[in-house]
């Protein structure tokens, strides 16, 4: 075990030279050229660890890099990150990798840069100072460029691999407190359409038929669905309407964002959307909606619990109480957790994610690394308790 802390002690200018590399690279979602060349430096990366690479081709994003070694045992495990960030263009010159304060900044480095540098050091340190135990397992690396818009292409990928797993282990940043994920909320997207009827809004008003005021009436009714109590929330984020003041407005347009505890609370909110959908409240006016759940809830097991305490008892030997925390953001995670025990919030401690804001602890960089490689070196042993 202490190889293994040593191991990646050693390797911290390394990583850090790694981040920077990864940051300073423009890959949003739509940048597949950006995404790609990430891809590139993974795969290498995978290569030289024993994997096999293949490159998942895609038109709109960057390809997904999914790696497979082979292993000695019949234990299996999945490791995920994600390569996309939020960030257009030119994101990368402005605001470049630096650290300072004890703090590296710059696009993606928490979300999720520094996650994925985490899992490949550890994953070296395995191989190099415990070779029995890395041979032993079997393992599926996935980095996928679309999680940031919701993994359309990458989901069955994913789903696919968590199938045939024992445990999965998703490399999103640690929360600010430096707590792992237990628990996720369903993330879920819905369209709602609005058609009316255009008129003079001065000369001839009593022709038309609001598209907006209908619309307005039912983001009314959509807000009230929000239940914190339940944990249950809806925001319609984006609204659309109209082609001018003095027009009756003939669409309208919304995109909603839910957030639901488990899938019981999922299905009584789409009967509640569909509700206020169906019901008119400006005459003549009709909506269509469409979307749904797309990440599904992700709740602790008592499979993950035991996983989670493995964690917990790695951190220990490093002097790190560890806590896991339930979150309403979504992950990968929310897909792996429905086919086998699942593992979140493994990279390192960081926030401000998907802001100018963002920053990673730098001291946390090795410290989860090192916890991920003590907490493998003992995964094989627990398999039969899960």
């Amino acid at each position: 075990m202490e190889a293994l802390i040593d191991h990646i002690n050693k390797k911290e200018e390394e990583m850090l030279a790694l981040l920077e590399k990864l940051v300073n690279i423009d890959c949003g979602t739509y940048i597949k050229s950006g995404v790609d060349q990430v891809g590139d430096i993974l795969s290498e990366k995978l290569a030289s660890l024993g994997f096999s690479v293949e490159r998942s081709s895609q038109e709109q994003y960057g390809d997904h890099v999914v790696g497979h070694k082979a292993g000695t045992g019949k234990d299996r495990i999945l490791f995920v990150g994600h390569m996309d960030t939020v960030f257009p263009e030119g994101t990368a010159q402005k605001r470049p990798f630096r650290i300072e304060g004890g703090r590296a900044y710059g696009p993606g480095v928490s979300d999720m840069k520094g996650g994925i540098v985490c899992l490949l050091y550890a994953l070296e340190a395995l191989k190099e100072e415990t070779p029995d135990i890395f041979d032993r397992i079997e393992m599926d690396v996935v980095f996928n460029s679309d999680e940031e818009v919701l993994s359309p292409t990458s989901r069955p990928i994913i789903e696919d691999l968590a199938k045939k797993a024992q445990t999965a282990c998703v490399f999103e940043p640690a929360r600010q407190g430096g707590e792992y994920v237990i628990q996720r909320k369903g993330v879920g997207k819905y369209i709602m359409k609005i058609s009316g009827r255009a008129a003079h809004a001065g000369s001839q008003p009593e022709q038309g038929r609001s598209a907006v005021g209908a619309l307005a009436h039912k983001i009314v009714a959509l807000h009230e669905l929000t239940d914190l109590s339940e944990g249950t929330t809806v925001n319609v984020g984006l609204i659309k309407g109209g082609e001018r003041s003095n027009v009756v407005a003939e669409s309208a347009y919304a995109e909603i964002d839910v957030r639901v505890p488990d899938t019981a609370a999922g299905e009584r909110l789409y009967r509640n959307i569909e509700a206020i959908a169906r019901k008119t409240h400006v005459p003549d006016t009709t909506c269509e909606v469409t979307g749904g759940i797309m990440f599904p809830p992700m709740v602790q097991t008592p499979q993950s619990k035991l996983l989670f305490e493995a964690v917990q008892e790695a951190g220990r030997r490093l002097g790190l109480e560890l806590s896991g925390i339930a979150t309403g953001g979504g992950s990968d995670g929310n897909h792996t957790a429905q086919f086998t025990p699942t593992l979140d919030g493994m990279g390192p401690r960081g926030t401000g994610g998907h802001s100018d804001r963002e920053f990673m602890e730098v001291a946390t960089l090795t410290q989860r690394s090192q916890v991920t490689a003590l907490f493998l070196a003992k995964w094989p042993g627990m398999i039969a308790t899960l």
